[in-house]
């Protein structure tokens, strides 16, 4: 026995016996959330160093100019940045994509696992730290799936995510107000999975997607959008620039998870061509 467990939880294990859904180990405690102590503390923030300062794409430990950038406080960009800065003005992320951050996220999204989705979002929360000072007051708004979508699937995680990251942010920072517009923001056609699509591919996928639903709520305000993860950016800069079109002041975009691509990708912002070195993940 790795703890002393109380009367309740033996109770509850005699009686409810079940194992972890992630490394299947038998789960000493009762919990609302059917994933052991063990692999939540496997869990691994994401280091914020070498990150291009924008985006939050890793830059390379080997690109030297990247780094002695970074050294003289200069702000340090990735290629696509620099190429076409995006319309938000900062991206974070609590962690990389990947291992058992990525099994817990499948775990909520494609399992509907739904008591994960408070303390992911709590983890979500913590990744609001990396921007530095905010705004006075902020609408917190999620990224929307279709409706369509949102039937079949029962729910939006991103939505889930952001009920507890809105609690979570109003105990960190009491210094600014969140205000939740959760669903201001909504999804004005289906478009196709972007697994699996070139930057290019993703970003005419999702143009004219989006629309705001309730234009008060942005109008004249800074805003939070929240996601699940962040891949290519294309969903962050279709979103940002519809609530921007709406009157939004300013967008600043967090995700609970950030695939890092292994590689580099550039693109010419205006042929949109694209050159992949290396094993570029774009899942």
């Amino acid at each position: 026995m790795r703890v002393l467990r109380s009367p309740l939880d033996t109770v509850s294990c005699a009686a409810f016996p079940s194992n972890c859904r992630l490394c299947d180990h038998p789960l000493l405690h009762f919990r609302q959330t059917p994933v052991c102590q063990e692999c939540w503390r496997d869990l691994q923030e994401q280091p914020v160093t070498n990150l291009c300062t924008i985006c939050g794409e890793h830059l390379g430990w080997g690109d030297l100019r990247f780094s002695s950038r970074a050294e003289t406080g200069v702000r340090s960009l990735c290629d696509l940045c620099e190429r076409a800065q995006p319309p938000f003005v900062q991206a974070v992320a609590y962690g990389v994509y990947e291992d058992t951050l990525r099994a817990l996220i499948h775990l909520l999204k494609y399992e509907q696992v739904l008591p994960v989705a408070a303390p992911l979002g709590a983890l979500l929360a913590r990744s609001i730290e990396h921007f530095g000072k905010l705004p006075a007051r902020m609408a917190v708004v999620a990224v929307p799936l279709h409706p369509g979508k949102q039937r079949e699937r029962g729910f939006n995680q991103t939505v889930l995510l952001a009920e507890s990251t809105v609690r979570a942010l109003g105990r960190s920072h009491p210094q600014t107000h969140f205000t939740a517009a959760l669903e201001a923001l909504a999804r004005v056609r289906r478009t196709n999975s972007q697994s699996g699509l070139t930057p290019r591919q993703r970003r005419q996928n999702l143009r004219g997607a989006f629309f705001v639903a309730r234009p008060a709520c942005i109008a004249g305000s800074a805003v939070l959008l929240l996601d699940d993860i962040y891949t290519t950016g294309a969903t962050a800069r279709e979103c940002t620039k519809t609530l921007l079109g709406a009157g939004a002041a300013s967008v600043h975009v967090a995700t609970l998870a950030r695939s890092q691509r292994e590689g580099a990708v550039f693109w010419d912002s205006t042929t949109a061509a694209t050159t992949t070195f290396g094993d570029t993940r774009l899942s």
